[in-house]
């Protein structure tokens, strides 16, 4: 018999299948075995206790079917420190390959973190590259003439071609409406790019749970690039801003043409906590910042805020311009 599962945990789960079930839409397949009727345990009938399964592409180049992801989670998940067990299906892969890519799967893992995404997304990137290795290796099998440099040259044009690399942040859950966000490569890893960042000390809001927590990040920026740069910079290479509940942010800079003209470029965003985007836009405008990114970071604690949220998220992204000089602290 199945173990019940608490209410936190099916809440938890709740949520995560129906973030799930909006990302891949029918790649998420039903239980195979339907939950019984009367069960409120499931979701478009898929079975909060699991197994899931998500496919991850079409037919499978070497005639195995569709790839699948089989995800087996213990009664604990999200909570425990218990992971989750990754499966492949109708994937011909090299068994030390497969052996590693499942290893890191669960290497990811880490207690209160959904995995369902995170995964799916993962193993779709590997089979993807297993894929186009293949498909490039039958091109140069069928090469006739034996000219190999221009049938490689032919394909990397026609994979430039609509094709930009990207590296893709996939938040620790999905439990907070934190979008999924893709940066170009091309800008992520260009040192010309790089931005100096100024951290905030910690910021603890007055009746506010005891994990709760605010920092703000600020740096200068002139163009879209420098943005993305230092976005980039926070949510991949620091752990803790990596799996705050929000990093909602603004920039507010000038953009100048050729013909010396500037144009004003400035847009916000809330990551997930609503209107927070707009009251660091206001906070920027108001105060006459100006070629600045500021983004503030916050780690709920387990008490509503309410409204008084937005007051602290403003007072700490003040803290971070003031520290920066890009407005006075009068």
């Amino acid at each position: 018999m199945t173990e019940a599962l608490s209410e936190e945990v099916t809440l938890r789960r709740t949520e995560e299948l129906a973030a799930l079930q909006a990302y891949y839409d029918d790649a998420l397949l039903p239980s195979l075995i339907p939950p019984e009727n009367g069960n409120n345990n499931e979701v478009h009938n898929i079975a909060l206790e699991g197994p899931w399964f998500i496919q991850l592409g079409n037919q499978s180049l070497f005639g195995l079917g569709i790839p699948t992801l089989e995800i087996r989670v213990p009664t604990s998940y999200p909570f425990g420190d218990e992971c989750p067990i990754p499966i492949l299906h109708s994937v011909m892969m090299n068994p030390q390959t497969k052996e590693a890519l499942l290893k890191e799967l669960q290497d990811m893992f880490e207690m209160e973190m959904d995995v369902g995404i995170m995964w799916g997304e993962r193993c779709r990137e590997e089979i993807s590259m297993m894929e186009e290795t293949y498909t490039t290796q039958q091109l140069l099998q069928q090469d006739d003439d034996g000219d190999r440099a221009t049938t490689l040259k032919n394909i990397a044009n026609e994979n430039e071609v609509g094709q930009e690399e990207v590296q893709t942040f996939i938040p620790p859950t999905t439990r907070y409406n934190q979008p999924i966000r893709n940066f170009p490569t091309s800008v992520i890893h260009n040192p010309k790019y790089q931005r100096e960042i100024l951290h905030t000390p910690p910021f603890h809001p007055p009746k506010s749970g005891p994990a709760e927590n605010m920092i703000a990040h600020v740096c200068k920026v002139k163009c879209m690039e420098h943005v993305q740069w230092a976005l980039a910079e926070l949510l991949f290479n620091d752990k803790k801003v990596a799996k705050a509940t929000h990093n909602m942010f603004a920039y507010r800079f000038h953009h100048h043409g050729d013909d010396d003209s500037a144009l004003l470029v400035h847009d916000n965003d809330d990551d997930g906590e609503k209107g927070s985007g707009a009251k660091l836009a206001s906070l920027l405008e108001l105060s006459g910042a100006e070629n600045v990114l500021v983004v503030v970071s916050r780690w709920y604690g387990g008490q509503l805020l309410g409204p008084a949220r937005f007051k602290w998220i403003a007072a700490v992204a003040r803290t971070g311009l003031v520290q920066g000089g890009f407005i006075n602290g009068d």
